[in-house]
């Protein structure tokens, strides 16, 4: 392994990073600033973990607080790179490093090595090791032998969130694969949540599931830092095998590419499905929306966000609401899903409503050729990306129906529906206010991967959780607001957002003439 290029490509990494926080005015003092803020949120972070560790000691329980932390940990490092894109960005393409004098399996190691260095695996790595210096300190646990157990589990934890991303990849791009994923993450989120009351009236049951988790790499992780020799050397063996296991499954992924959905074709169709559908926004926008329905359907980060979002807000939901039993139940679920009801119409299309025109490269230049004002493409994709957020509604609401806790309130199931259009509609003017002020270049072809810029990544991470926070609070703080009789006060939210939407639709397409020249150079990639 040619560790002296493989250093220079990680410094070149960085170097670029640097160069294009450097490129735009101020950026220089919100990097510092960042970082300052990255390293005191670590710190406290590591801290959080030092206490965990104090508790597992005095408490004679080292092994299975370990176990429960980095399980926990390990679990958020799956699902965070997934969702979010962070610590799943390709810097450095196999292409691109063939120009380099490093053989295949240097050009492999290069690319993991790069991505793992990524600042997102840090924030797990600091809360792992604070675990490990707080048993250490109290007599609970090896330092040494934790920090060997941290460090192969970062690896495993990576190399895991790479194999799935990667399968969701070939599984997506396959006929029907969309509709498998589908099943695949409503298993998932559901069943562990249904399986809890089973546990505890089969304990064998639970006995028989601890068994096997043991042989996963948090449970060889917690072994290996507070066992004994013999069953530290165990820890060791299993997160060993996982990861030789790992690797070979990641490198066969790699080697197979992605099969295409359909046969490629010159015979021109008129009359298809999406040109139907385009018909509902009218003859003048018909063509444009018939465009930007296949651009959503075809695009695969899209189709995996869209698939995976009601399933993640359900598992939100029970996680937040289940913790209570008796008559609390059902106010602490309709609280939970008020939580989650406005974010679940954005996220499937948040990609691209935050970056209509980023993910169009060329394209945009040819909007502008059309007959029809600059601004039609603009207010059309928005068009089309209300239309499936909305459809997160009614699917939601069904799921309430069904799952919900009695009784069943048509006025809860109204103040759902109504915060719902509150996020669908003003989400997404936020969004347009992001693809003109904050475009970036993507990648179209790519699943996973953060590639919006930091407007788009204030505009979805800081939309989710302001949605979040309020019910919990309220719940708290005014329980009267969420009263049936007080439905009311959800309408009037709706409708201001609807209004803001409408507004920032008129503003911000006057405003994208005078921004075209700077989004065509950022889209077309002649300027970061």
């Amino acid at each position: 392994m040619d560790r002296k290029l493989i250093a220079e490509l990680v410094r070149l990494r960085y170097k670029l990073m640097w160069a294009k926080t450097r490129s735009r005015n101020g950026k220089i003092a919100l990097f510092l600033a960042g970082y300052l803020l990255l390293v005191m949120l670590l710190a406290l972070m590591g801290l959080g973990g030092l206490s965990a560790g104090i508790t597992a000691v005095q408490q004679g329980r080292s092994e299975q607080v370990a176990q429960i932390v980095f399980g926990g940990l390990f679990m958020e490092a799956i699902i965070a790179p997934l969702m979010l894109g962070f610590g799943m960005n390709a810097v450095f393409s196999d292409y691109e490093l063939r120009r380099y004098p490093v053989t295949a399996m240097d050009r492999r190691l290069a690319r993991h090595f790069i991505g793992i260095l990524d600042p997102f695996w840090a924030i797990f790595l600091i809360l792992e090791l604070g675990l490990v210096v707080g048993l250490y300190a109290f007599g609970g646990g090896s330092f040494w032998a934790g920090l060997l157990a941290v460090l192969l589990l970062i690896v495993s934890n990576y190399m895991l969130a790479r194999v799935i991303g990667l399968a969701i990849d070939r599984l997506v791009n396959r006929k029907g694969g969309a509709g498998i994923l589908m099943g695949f993450v409503i298993l998932l989120a559901f069943v562990p949540g249904l399986s809890i009351p089973a546990l505890k009236h089969n304990p064998q049951v639970g006995a028989a599931l601890l068994k096997a988790l043991a042989y996963t790499p948090p449970f060889g992780a917690a072994a290996l830092t507070t066992g004994a020799p013999l069953r530290a050397l165990g820890g060791l063996g299993v997160i060993v095998w996982w990861l030789i296991g790992l690797a070979a499954v990641l490198v066969a992924l790699e080697k197979r590419p992605p099969q295409r959905q359909t046969v490629a074709t010159s015979k021109i169709q008129w009359e298809t499905p999406y040109d139907r559908i385009a018909r509902i926004f009218g003859p003048a926008n018909a063509p444009l929306a018939a465009q930007w329905l296949r651009f959503c359907l075809r695009n695969n980060r899209f189709r995996v966000l869209y698939v995976l979002s009601l399933p993640l807000a359900g598992f939100i939901t029970y996680q937040m609401g289940g913790k209570h039993s008796g008559p609390g139940l059902a106010l602490s679920m309709f609280t939970a899903a008020l939580s989650c009801f406005p974010w679940i119409t954005f996220i499937g299309t948040s990609r691209i409503a935050v970056n209509q025109y980023g993910y169009a490269g060329g394209a945009f230049r040819r909007y502008q050729l059309l007959p029809s004002d600059p601004a039609a493409s603009l207010r059309v994709g928005s068009y089309v990306n209300l239309l499936f957020g909305s459809l997160m509604l009614p699917a939601g609401a069904l799921l309430w129906i069904l799952f919900s806790p009695p009784p069943l309130l048509i006025s809860r199931l109204l103040m759902l529906v109504l915060m719902g259009l509150a996020g669908l509609f003003l989400l997404h003017a936020a969004g347009l206010w992001a693809t003109v002020f904050g475009p970036r270049k993507g990648n179209y072809t790519a699943s996973f991967g953060n590639d919006m810029s930091a407007f788009g990544n204030v505009v979805v991470i800081g939309g989710v959780l302001l949605f979040m926070a309020p019910p919990p609070l309220l719940k708290e703080l005014l329980p009267a607001a969420l009263a049936p009789e007080n439905w009311w006060w959800t309408l009037v939210a709706a409708a201001v957002c609807i209004g803001i939407y409408l507004f920032s639709l008129k503003t911000v397409s006057a405003l994208l003439v005078s921004r075209r020249e700077h989004l065509m150079a950022i889209v077309e990639g002649r300027q970061s």
